[in-house]
């Protein structure tokens, strides 16, 4: 049996280190050779390149038009 998945959220205001927290997890599943386990989403398009990660709703396929 594996283990569940793990989630977690990171949220707080702007410039306390989330990206910080964020890269050091990376680079931690890199050493271990673990990287492709990590999925990590951003709210923002810009929050999403500073943690080489994914929009939300890309992620969630979920699209911004309403139609």
């Amino acid at each position: 049996n594996s283990p569940p998945p793990l989630h977690m959220l990171i949220h707080g205001e702007g410039r306390t280190g989330k990206s910080k927290v964020i890269q050091t997890i990376t680079s931690y599943f890199a050493h271990k050779g673990a990287k492709y386990m990590l999925l990590k989403a951003a709210y923002t398009g810009v929050a999403a390149s500073l943690i080489d990660g994914k929009m939300t709703h890309t992620i969630a396929m979920i699209s911004q038009n309403e139609n």
